[in-house]
């Protein structure tokens, strides 16, 4: 309403202008509960749904990475297969077949164990002195190789606690 359009009516119509001013401010202040799902918003609904968003990254993640070695044992797998002879060390070479097929994982935290005729060879990394070696084994057609990879991942939501979880994947094969 134009105010100086009021103050023309007269003091009647000022006096209940004023009246309803006053009595919506009061309405306003007492009975507004229009904020109330704003704070609801903010206090509890925003900090589950970035609880279950962050969840849910970081179980992506894992399996992500948990697809990737399971690939990479397969391929390394492949590779042993293939190696019959031509290669002095089998077992590093499929450690490093393995890590280069998963380069999103890191290398040095991969753990082997690739059994050979019944006798397990095992280590850590892909190179190196903890690298699985088995160095002048031959290896037989028809023989059965087993290779099993293992990989750690650390999940820390919220600094709500750090747990560390294995991924494990192994594939058996017959050398050919």
């Amino acid at each position: 309403m134009n105010v100086e359009r009021i103050r023309q009516q007269g003091p009647a119509n000022q006096a209940r202008w004023t009246q309803t001013v006053a009595t919506r401010l009061r309405d306003l202040m007492v009975r507004d509960e229009s904020g109330s799902a704003l704070a609801e918003m903010a206090f509890i609904v925003i900090p589950l749904m970035m609880l279950m968003i962050t969840g849910m990254v970081w179980f992506g993640i894992a399996m992500n990475n948990d697809l990737t070695l399971n690939n990479a044992v397969q391929a390394g797998s492949e590779q042993l297969v293939l190696l019959r002879g031509n290669v002095a060390d089998p077992c590093a070479s499929t450690a490093t077949d393995v890590g280069n097929a998963a380069p999103g994982l890191t290398a040095t935290s991969l753990h082997f164990t690739i059994t050979l005729g019944g006798t397990p060879y095992t280590g850590t990394g892909t190179s190196g002195s903890n690298a699985p070696t088995c160095n002048g084994i031959t290896l037989t057609s028809g023989e059965v190789a087993t290779l099993t990879a293992t990989y750690p991942i650390t999940v820390n939501i919220y600094s709500m606690g750090s747990h560390t979880y294995t991924l494990s994947s192994s594939t058996t094969v017959l050398i050919q």
